[in-house]
């Protein structure tokens, strides 16, 4: 495996970004499946912390048809949307390989 010059400090913070979202994602399903109105804060702060894919869904959500949009999907969508914002976290700021590392 490659040394990055900020591989560490890169993957620590793609892995608390990438907790976070999936916290939130999966407090955002339980309220979801067992509160009968439920009121998602959860969701909210899901969409804001998965900025800026999380906006494009939800402003994109309504092109959606109607007997396929469903809170849960919507959730799951925005957590995967996090989690890719992870792993390109982790790309960008891992830096350039070290000189010494082996491919």
């Amino acid at each position: 495996m490659r040394r990055y010059r900020n591989g560490l400090v890169a993957a620590v913070l793609a892995l608390v970004y990438a907790a976070l979202v999936v916290v939130l994602g999966v407090i955002s399903l339980v309220i979801l499946l067992t509160v009968q109105d439920p009121i998602l804060l959860t969701g909210v702060a899901l969409i804001g912390v998965t900025f800026p894919l999380g906006w494009l869904i939800w402003w994109g959500w309504d092109l959606v048809p109607p007997q396929v949009a469903d809170p849960v999907l919507l959730t799951v969508v925005l957590c995967g949307a996090g989690l890719l914002q992870a792993w390109l976290i982790w790309r960008i700021f891992r830096g350039r390989p070290t000189a010494g590392a082996g491919a």
